[in-house]
C-alpha cells in the first residue's frame, strides 16, 4: 500500500473571473502544472451538498465534518428541513417522549416560541407541523404561546401568521394561550425583568388580556406598539389549566439558542444564570429544538452523530495516522475530521505547529505553512496517512486584504511544490481538496474587501497519474482515500468514492 497525504487546504475556493481573486491572480506555478497535467475534479463544499440551507457558505468546522464523515453532515436548521422533507419530524423521538408524557399525566402541553416565517430564529412552519402531530398523537389539551417578531421581519406583519396559526387552533380544538413581544420573552442580555413578564403570561399571571388576538393586535399597533413589543398578554377565555402549571410540558420551538436561554432558564432552573422566578413551576418535559448550551432540555435535533469517521476506520483497519495542522485549525484536522469527537486513535500522532501572534494575518500572509511542510517531510513516512491542513488562504483571506491574500496563495504553492516533489520522490501519494471558499472572492465587484466565506467549488487533486476522478461533494474524500488505500469503508459512510474505475 503506498502511503497517503490528505491535504486540506483552507478556505482555497475556484472562480473563473480574476477580478479581486486571490488564487487567480497569484503566482501559482505549481497548482496549475497540478491542474494541467494530474487528475483532479471538482467538489461541491457549500449548502446542501454539506448538510447546510441551499445556497448557504460553507466553512471550516462543517467542511471537515463533511470530508471525514464519508456522509453528509445535516446540522442545524438542515436537520429540521430533513426531517420534515422525509416525514420523520412528526415521529421525532423527543417529541414523542413529550406527547407521551402529557397523555399519560392528562396535563396540558405548552408551545411556545417566535411565531414568524424569518427562518432566524424560529419557523411557524415548525410550529405548524408540532400542532398536526400533537393532535395525531391524540392530545386534546394544547396552548400555544406566541412571540411577536417585528425585526427579522416586517414590524407589523403578524397578523398573516396568526390567522393560518388560528386556522390549525380552531381544527383542532387547542388555543392560543398568551402572546409576548420577543423584546420581553426573546432577551439575551440578562434584563430578567423583561423576561420574567413574558413567564409570567405563561404562567397566566397577568392583568393585561385579550378576548380576541387578532382584536389584541390591532388595539397593539393603534398605540404605536409593533409586533417586537407586544406587551405580554393572556387569553381572557381560557381557564388556569390552559396555562403553565406543575406537571405540564413544554416544547420551545424556537431553534437558535441564544435568545432562548433565559426564559428556557426560568422553567429549568439552570446553572447559567442566578436568577430565579417569583412563580417557581415544576415542568414535566421541557423540550428545546436544538441544544441551548448550558442548559439541560430535551434536545429534539441534536448534532448528527458521526461514528465512523475516517480516523476510526483507519484505525480499525490497522493503519497509522498523522494529523498535522497550526494552531488556528488543529481543532479542524482532529476534533472535526472526526465528527466531533477528540479521539487520539491507535498508531496515531498529532502534531500541532504554533501559529503567529500577530495582530492581523494580512501582516504575515505566510502563517506557519513552511514549518507544517518541515514537520510533514520529517514525519509522514513513517505513517499510513495523513491529514493535515494549511490554513493561510482562509486566515488571510478573512482579512479583505487582495494583495496579502494574493501573496498567502503565492507561498502555499512554494509548499505545495516542496510537498508534491518529496511525495514523488518517495512513492507517496497526494490528494489535496479545501474545505470551503474564501480566497477566491476577497474583493467584490466595487474593489471592496470582502471578508466572508463563498459559496464557490474547491478542487479535488491526486499525484497519481494512474487514477481518473469524478466530480462530487465533501463527503466524497474519506471514502475515495479509503478506496485509494484499500479500505472498506463502513455502510454509515454513505457517499461513494470518486475513484473511476
Amino acid at each position: 500500500m503506498k502511503k497517503v497525504v490528505l491535504i486540506v487546504i483552507d478556505g482555497l475556493g475556484l472562480r473563473k473571473e480574476t477580478q479581486g481573486n486571490g488564487f487567480a491572480l497569484a503566482d501559482t506555478p505549481t497548482f496549475d502544472n497540478l491542474f494541467k497535467n494530474y487528475p483532479n475534479s471538482l467538489i461541491q463544499a457549500s449548502g446542501q451538498h454539506v448538510g447546510l440551507p441551499e445556497g448557504q457558505m460553507g466553512n471550516s468546522e462543517v467542511g471537515h465534518l463533511n470530508i471525514g464523515a464519508g456522509t453528509i453532515v445535516y446540522t442545524g436548521l438542515s436537520l429540521i428541513k430533513k426531517a420534515l422533507n422525509d416525514g420523520t419530524y412528526k415521529t421525532n423521538k423527543q417529541f414523542v417522549e413529550v406527547f407521551e408524557d402529557v397523555k399519560t399525566n392528562n396535563s396540558t402541553l405548552h408551545l411556545m416560541g417566535l411565531l414568524s416565517p424569518g427562518g432566524v430564529h424560529s419557523l411557524e412552519d415548525h410550529l405548524f407541523k408540532l400542532l398536526e402531530a400533537a393532535h395525531e398523537y391524540g392530545l386534546k389539551k394544547v396552548s400555544v404561546h406566541v412571540f411577536g417578531d417585528g425585526r427579522d421581519v416586517a414590524p407589523r406583519s403578524i397578523k398573516e401568521s396568526l390567522t393560518k396559526l388560528l386556522e390549525l387552533t380552531d381544527k383542532f380544538d387547542y388555543n392560543i394561550a398568551s402572546i409576548s413581544g420577543r423584546f420581553y420573552a426573546m432577551d439575551r442580555d440578562s434584563m430578567f425583568d423583561r423576561v420574567e413578564k413574558a413567564y409570567d403570561a405563561l404562567l397566566g399571571n397577568t392583568n393585561s388580556k385579550f378576548d380576541n388576538v387578532l382584536e389584541f393586535v390591532d388595539q397593539q399597533y393603534s398605540s404605536d406598539i409593533s409586533d417586537e413589543f407586544f406587551v405580554p398578554s393572556v387569553n381572557s377565555n381560557l381557564k388556569e389549566d390552559a396555562f403553565v402549571k406543575n406537571g405540564d410540558s413544554i416544547i420551545f420551538f424556537n431553534f437558535r439558542p441564544d435568545r432562548a436561554r433565559q426564559l428556557t432558564h426560568l422553567f429549568v432552573n439552570s446553572s447559567l444564570y442566578d436568577v430565579k422566578p417569583k412563580h417557581e413551576v415544576k415542568i414535566n418535559k421541557f423540550a428545546s429544538m436544538m441544544k441551548y448550551e448550558g442548559i439541560d432540555t430535551i434536545i429534539a435535533f441534536d448534532e448528527m452523530e458521526v461514528s465512523m469517521p475516517i480516523g476510526r476506520v483507519l484505525e480499525l483497519a490497522g493503519k497509522s495516522q498523522l494529523r498535522l495542522a497550526e494552531t488556528q485549525k488543529y481543532a479542524h484536522v482532529t476534533y472535526f475530521m472526526d465528527g466531533g469527537n477528540d479521539i487520539e486513535f491507535k498508531n496515531s500522532k498529532r502534531i500541532m505547529v504554533d501559529s503567529l501572534k500577530v495582530e492581523s494575518y494580512a501582516d504575515a500572509p505566510h502563517m506557519s505553512a513552511e514549518k507544517i511542510t518541515d514537520e510533514l517531510l520529517e514525519n509522514a513516512l513513517n505513517y499510513d496517512v495523513t491529514i493535515m491542513n494549511y490554513a493561510n488562504p482562509d486566515m488571510v483571506g478573512h482579512t479583505g486584504n487582495l494583495k496579502s491574500t494574493i501573496e498567502a496563495v503565492s507561498f502555499l504553492d512554494s509548499q505545495i511544490k516542496r510537498v508534491v516533489e518529496w511525495a514523488e520522490a518517495n512513492d507517496v501519494t497526494v490528494f489535496i481538496t479545501a474545505d470551503h471558499g474564501n480566497a477566491e472572492i476577497t474583493e467584490d465587484q466595487n474593489n471592496k474587501p470582502a471578508t466572508k466565506h463563498t459559496s464557490s467549488p474547491v478542487m479535488l487533486i491526486t499525484t497519481d497519474k494512474s487514477l481518473k476522478l469524478k466530480d462530487g461533494i465533501l463527503a466524497n474524500v474519506a471514502p475515495t482515500v479509503l478506496d485509494y488505500i484499500g479500505v472498506e469503508k463502513p455502510v454509515q459512510m454513505d457517499q461513494e468514492s470518486l475513484l473511476v474505475k
